[in-house]
């Protein structure tokens, strides 16, 4: 029985320190390792008709970090003082960020009917009207999942970067991401 104890003692005693070298490097490089995301985004009127105003969105997405991540599609809410006068549609992509990598989501086109300018944002379409420059908002909504990580593989003599799922220890799958900016309205040229 003395025998049975000790041997038992020894496995679970061998078990953690196996656990423990085995998954603390892993730990300790996942909270190093943490994502990041920079947004900058740019918006110009696209467009001015008797239907109402087309602002052209386009977002950089920058990785200042080694992590590799993907996240989804960016979701972008554009308001004017306060109160929202348009927002992008809901598309369900992933976009894959290695590190220190770059993105570009370019010509995100949001259409203001006439309607909701007069009534919303008066100001910005005399604004516009006189060739001002209009602060606006823009809020950028998506979720980052950083348990990926690019790996290099060989096919048939090559290598090749293919992208490769982590295991999850325990932390969130999907981290929300929002952001507020102001951003400078013009005229594109």
């Amino acid at each position: 029985m003395e025998v049975w104890k000790k041997i038992t003692v020894g496995a679970l005693a061998g078990g953690v320190i196996i656990g423990g070298v085995v998954f603390i490097p892993k730990l300790i490089k996942l909270k190093n390792a943490s994502p990041e995301l920079d947004v900058i985004p740019t918006a110009k009127i696209h467009k001015l008709d008797f239907t109402g105003v087309t602002i052209r969105i386009d977002v950089q997405l920058k990785n200042p970090t080694t992590a590799d991540f993907k996240m989804k599609y960016p979701y972008i809410r554009l308001s004017y003082k306060g109160s929202v006068i348009g927002t992008s549609q809901s598309v369900d992509k992933d976009i894959e960020m290695a590190g220190f990598g770059e993105a570009n989501i370019t010509q995100i086109m949001m259409h203001i009917p006439i309607t909701s300018v007069l009534s919303m944002a008066g100001a910005l379409l005399k604004a516009v009207q006189n060739n001002t420059e209009v602060k606006v908002d823009i809020t950028t909504i998506t979720h980052i999942d950083p348990y990926w990580k690019v790996v290099e593989e060989d096919q048939d003599g090559e290598k090749v970067k293919t992208w490769k799922r982590l295991v999850n220890l325990g932390k969130k799958t999907l981290i929300p991401y929002n952001k507020q900016q102001s951003v400078t309205l013009r005229k594109q040229k």
